[in-house]
C-alpha cells in the first residue's frame, strides 16, 4: 500500500469511527497499522494512533476561572470545597485606603500576608489583585487615603451605594498621578514576581478602576464636575498612559491587566507596554463597548491575554430575564483566557443549581488554551541492537481545542520508558511552529527524533509526552489527554522492542575505478575519467569548462533507497585547480525525495577552501532524513544559478554511509 493510499484509507477509517462510535476517542486510543513504501519497495511499517482525551479541568498558568476572595480572609474553604475544583485563582479587590490608610507602605503586610499564607501556601492556589482608588461599593469615606488629599490632591464629593459621602480624587491631576505612581512602585516592590501571584489589575483611575467614570450612576461623576475639574479626553488619556507606564516599570515579572473600554488610544498603548485586557461588563448581548469583537480577537494574536467578568449576579440576571447560558456562550465566543465566576459568591457556589455548576465546568474546560494530540504516527516496533544506539521518529499532530491562543512558548519532552517505568530515553522538542501560534481549532504537525541507547532488552516500552517551560523546570503544563501520571506526563502508546540487525555501513561508493560512472554533466562542462590524478586508487573524475547557468556541474541518481528517519554521512574528495570567480567554491550535496520522487530538501557538505587551491580536500556532511524520505540524487553544486563560472577540478571517492537507522 503506498503512503498516499494508506493515508486516504486512514482518513476514511477515522470518519467511519467518528460517525459510528461518537466519542470512542475519549474512551480508548485508536490504532491503525500502515505499510509506507520506499522507492525501492522496501518499507517501514508505521501505525497511526489516536490518543485518548481527558475531560478534566486544566489548571494552567495564564488561564482559568477565578472567584472573588471577598474582604480579607472572610472565606476560608476546606481543601475539598467544590468551588476549588472549578477555580484555581482567587481575586481580591481592595482599595488604596485598605493598604495605606495611615501612610505610604504602612499596611501592605497586614493585608497581603494572610492572603498569600492561606491561599498560596496552604491551599496551593493562585491570587490576583486590583487596588481601587474609587468604588461606590466601598463602605468608607475614603477609597483613596485621606493623607493623599492632605498633601494637596484636589477632590470631588460623591455618594456611595449606601448614600454615604465619599471623597474621590481628580485622576488627571498631576499631584495625584505623582503620588499614585509612587504607590504603584511600592506595591511592585512588594509583589512583583511573587510566587502564587497570577496578575494585578490597573485600578487607580475610574469607577472600580474601570475605564469609565460612572457618569450613568447616581451620586457619581457628573458633567458639571468634569467641567469644573478641567476634564478633557486628552488629559484622561495622558493620565492613563502615565499609570500604565508605572505598572510596566513596577511589575516586569508579573502580568498586568487594564480594564479596557471606549478609548482605543489607551487600549493600544497598554498593549504596546505589555499589558493585557479585561472587561467587567459581560451580558447576553456581549461585553460592554463590544471589546470582544473590537479588540480581543485581533490583540489576542499579538500576545495580549483577555479576561471577562460578568456584569450582574445570577440573581440579578434572573430578575432581568438574562440567559446565563447565552451570556457564558457570548464570553466563550471571544478568545478569553480568564473568566470571573462572580455571578455567585464562593460560598454560594457550594449550593448552586446543578445546571449552573455543569455550565461553568464546561466553560472551565474550554477557557484559554487546551492542547491535545489528534494523531500520532510511530513505527509498529522499536528496532533494538546490542551494538548501536537506536532511533524512533514520531509524527505528532496537535490541536488547540480551547477558545484562546497560548501566550507562552512551551517545549515538549518525550520520554521512552521500560517495563519498570524507568526513563531510558528523554528527548526535548522545541516546536517548529511555536505554541504561541497554535491557535484555536487549528492543527499543527511536528516531528521528533528520539534516540535510545544500545543494549536494551527485548520487551514492551511506553512512550509519554509532557509540555513544559524549560526555564521553569518541574512544572509541566496540563494537556487535554488521558493517561496522566504523577509527574504530569501523558501516556501515548506502547511499542514492542525487538533486537534486529541494522543495515548500517557504506551504501554507495564511487571511486571512478571503472570507466562507467553514470554521472551526468551540465552544458559547458566536460567529463573524463583521469587515471593520472586521483586521491586514492587508480582514477578520478575530471571536470573542466565554462558554465553560464544551472545549479549543478554534475549529478548522479542513486539506485539504492534512502531510508526514512535515519542518519547518514556524505563525503567526497575534491581537488580544484581553477575556479573563477573564486568566491563561489563548489560543494557536494544530496537532494532527498519521497516515494513519488518529489523533492523534499537538500543536504550539503562544506565548501572547498579556495585559500588552498590545488590540494585534495575532504568534504563532509552528516544529515537526518525525514519520515517521507525514500530516495535521492547527488550533485556537485555551483552555489549559484545566474553567473558564469570556469572550473578545472577532480572529484574522487564519493561515499554515502548509513550511520543509524530505525
Amino acid at each position: 500500500m503506498t503512503r498516499h493510499i494508506a493515508e486516504k484509507a486512514f482518513t476514511h477509517l477515522r470518519q467511519e469511527i467518528d460517525i459510528r462510535k461518537g466519542n470512542l476517542a475519549l474512551i480508548a486510543g485508536i490504532v491503525l497499522v500502515i505499510q509506507l513504501s520506499t522507492a525501492s519497495g522496501s518499507g517501514i511499517e508505521w501505525r497511526q494512533v489516536t490518543p485518548a482525551l481527558s475531560d478534566a479541568v486544566l489548571f494552567n498558568p495564564s488561564m482559568g476561572l477565578y472567584m472573588a476572595g471577598g474582604s480579607g480572609l472572610g472565606y476560608k474553604p476546606e481543601p475539598d470545597a467544590w468551588v476549588l475544583s472549578l477555580c484555581d485563582i482567587v481575586y481580591f479587590r481592595p482599595t488604596w485606603n485598605d493598604l495605606e490608610e495611615v501612610g505610604p507602605g504602612t499596611g501592605l503586610d497586614a493585608y497581603f500576608e494572610p492572603i498569600f499564607d492561606f491561599w498560596v501556601r496552604q491551599r496551593g492556589k493562585r491570587v490576583a489583585f486590583r487596588v481601587m482608588s474609587e468604588s461606590t461599593h466601598y463602605r468608607g469615606k475614603y477609597a483613596t487615603p485621606k493623607w493623599v488629599f492632605d498633601q494637596g490632591v484636589p477632590s470631588v464629593l460623591h455618594r456611595g451605594l449606601r448614600g454615604q459621602e465619599q471623597i474621590d480624587p481628580i485622576f488627571w491631576n498631576p499631584l495625584y498621578l505623582k503620588l499614585h505612581c509612587e504607590f504603584i512602585q511600592r506595591m511592585g516592590h512588594y509583589l512583583n514576581g511573587r510566587p502564587g501571584l497570577e496578575y494585578v489589575d490597573i485600578g487607580g483611575i475610574g469607577e472600580w478602576g474601570e475605564m469609565h467614570l460612572g457618569l450613568h450612576m447616581p451620586g457619581r461623576w457628573t458633567p458639571k464636575q468634569l467641567e469644573q475639574t478641567g476634564f478633557t479626553r486628552e488629559k484622561y488619556i495622558a493620565a492613563y498612559r502615565r499609570v500604565i507606564d508605572a505598572h510596566a516599570e513596577a511589575f516586569p515579572n508579573t502580568r498586568v491587566f487594564l480594564n479596557i473600554g471606549s478609548y482605543p488610544e489607551i487600549n493600544d498603548y497598554a498593549a504596546l507596554r505589555g499589558c493585557h485586557f479585561r472587561q467587567d461588563g459581560l451580558t447576553p448581548r456581549g461585553p460592554s463597548a463590544n471589546v470582544g469583537k473590537l479588540y480581543y480577537h485581533s490583540y489576542s494574536r499579538r500576545g495580549v491575554i483577555c479576561n471577562y467578568e460578568f456584569h450582574s449576579s445570577y440573581r440579578s440576571m434572573l430578575e432581568k430575564g438574562w440567559g446565563l447560558r447565552e451570556t457564558v456562550e457570548q464570553g466563550l465566543s471571544d478568545p478569553i483566557s480568564y473568566l470571573n465566576t462572580n455571578i455567585l459568591t464562593p460560598q454560594a457556589w457550594e449550593k448552586a443549581p446543578t445546571e449552573v455548576k455543569k455550565l461553568f465546568l464546561d466553560a472551565a474546560k474550554k477557557i484559554g488554551f487546551r492542547f491535545v494530540i489528534t494523531q500520532l504516527r510511530t513505527p509498529t516496533k522499536l528496532n533494538l541492537s546490542d551494538r548501536m544506539p537506536g532511533r524512533l521518529l514520531i509524527e505528532h499532530t496537535w490541536k488547540n481545542i480551547g477558545v484562546a491562543p497560548c501566550h507562552e512558548s512551551y517545549a515538549l519532552e518525550f520520554t521512552l520508558h521500560n517495563s519498570s517505568g524507568k526513563i531510558i530515553a528523554p528527548q526535548q522538542h522545541f516546536p517548529v511552529r511555536p505554541t504561541t501560534q497554535w491557535f484555536p481549532n487549528e492543527e499543527t504537525i511536528e516531528r521528533t527524533l528520539i534516540r535510545f541507547p544500545a543494549g536494551l532488552p527485548d520487551g514492551e516500552y511506553e512512550l509519554k509526552v509532557a509540555m513544559q517551560l524549560p526555564e521553569k523546570a518541574g512544572h509541566n503544563i496540563l494537556l487535554g489527554l488521558a493517561g496522566r501520571d504523577e509527574a504530569d506526563r501523558y501516556s501515548l502508546c506502547r511499542l514492542a522492542g525487538v533486537t534486529v540487525q541494522r543495515p548500517t555501513g557504506i551504501i554507495h561508493e564511487q571511486s571512478f575505478e571503472s570507466p562507467k560512472h553514470d554521472w551526468n554533466s551540465s552544458r559547458g562542462i566536460q567529463l573524463e575519467r583521469d587515471t593520472t590524478i586521483f586521491q586514492d586508487g587508480k582514477a578520478s573524475l575530471h571536470l573542466s569548462g565554462r558554465q553560464t547557468q544551472g545549479w549543478n556541474y554534475v549529478s548522479h541518481s542513486l539506485d539504492s533507497p534512502i531510508l526514512p528517519a535515519s542518519k547518514y554521512r556524505l563525503t567526497c574528495w575534491l581537488k580544484v585547480n581553477t575556479m573563477e570567480p573564486a568566491h563561489s567554491p563548489p560543494y557536494l550535496k544530496i537532494g532527498l525525495a519521497d516515494a513519488e520522487g518529489k523533492w523534499l530538501t537538500n543536504c550539503s557538505t562544506n565548501s572547498y577552501d579556495m585559500s588552498h587551491p590545488g590540494t585534495w580536500q575532504r568534504l563532509e556532511a552528516t544529515f537526518e532524513t525525514s519520515l517521507e524520505t525514500a530516495g535521492g540524487h547527488l550533485a556537485l553544486e555551483r552555489g549559484s544559478n545566474d553567473m558564469a563560472t570556469h572550473i578545472d577540478l577532480w572529484l574522487d571517492n564519493v561515499q554515502l554511509e548509513l550511520l543509524e537507522a530505525p
